[in-house]
């Protein structure tokens, strides 16, 4: 079951190996085109409380700080006490945008994340991705080696 959430994002529930894939379906450079946080805590309960997300933002021609502050306002929010933890979230990025990604603010923001039991890590190949997810899924409090 696909879940439209604007014109940009798609949300999408996979049973099998029960992962939460969200896809931004067009470039975005304005914050209120961002996905609604809860409308996404809301698709995760309905599925068990899925803790398991694929983000797909390979469409975005800039890595934004947008979308780095939506991640963390993600975690601030809500989404740990609403889930339960740990949360993991595979971001599937371009990879042009690898420096920005190994840069210092995201590996703040990672480590930061991680105090919380809340684990994004970012990607450049989905498939990588969802073997990580899967994986994950195996470990009770701590996300598998990359």
């Amino acid at each position: 079951m696909n879940n439209i959430l604007s014109d940009v994002f798609a949300l999408t529930y996979e049973p099998a190996p029960n992962l939460l894939v969200g896809r931004w379906l067009r470039d975005i450079t304005d914050r209120s085109l961002l996905p609604p946080q809860e409308e996404l805590l809301t698709v995760a309960q309905h599925h068990n409380r899925c803790r398991f997300w694929l983000l797909d933002m390979r469409s975005q021609q800039d890595f934004s700080s947008l979308l780095l502050e939506w991640l963390g306002s993600l975690l601030a929010q809500q989404v740990v006490s609403v889930l339960g933890s740990p949360v993991f979230i595979a971001c599937v990025a371009d990879e042009s945008h690898r420096a920005e990604i190994e840069s210092i603010g995201t590996e703040t923001l990672l480590r930061q994340q991680a105090a919380h039991e809340f684990y994004p890590y970012f990607f450049h190949d989905e498939a990588a991705a969802r073997i990580w997810l899967t994986e994950s899924q195996d470990h009770e409090h701590r996300p598998p080696q990359r």
